[in-house]
């Protein structure tokens, strides 16, 4: 095999490899209210109904925190936001470079979901 087709092949492999992967964005979100196990199982799901959210890493009620990657071409950090806060009512915070860039609030009670008895949550609520 001559340079020029080593060179040629690599080009090839590279382009193949990452085709379509630029306009995929890892998004950080700070989401408060969530509490428990039963409001991580609410996040994804409605993560995983969104159009444009290709997958959703890591939902932790403990941190508070979400990061998931997104197919910029389908969707934007604050369209997932502002769909995440108006499904969910938790308040949703776009996370850039360590800091919370945009909220959207909801006044819709958030913690309790199908399944899921009041007291349950309430011992979590405080």
């Amino acid at each position: 095999m001559n340079w020029l087709s080593a060179v040629t092949l690599i080009m090839a492999f590279s382009l193949s490899t990452f085709a379509g992967e630029p306009n995929q964005v890892k998004v950080n979100l700070n989401v408060k209210g969530m509490k428990c196990g039963g409001c991580e199982s609410k996040v994804k799901s409605v993560l995983g109904d969104m159009e444009g959210v290709v997958s959703t890493e890591e939902v932790s009620s403990a941190k508070g925190t979400v990061t998931l990657t997104i197919d910029k071409t389908k969707t934007s950090e604050k369209a997932v936001a502002v769909a995440l806060a108006d499904k969910t009512g938790y308040d949703v915070s776009v996370v850039a470079n360590g800091v919370a860039v945009e909220t959207k609030g909801n006044e819709k009670a958030a913690c309790c979901t199908k399944g899921q008895t009041k007291a349950a949550c309430e011992s979590k609520k405080k």
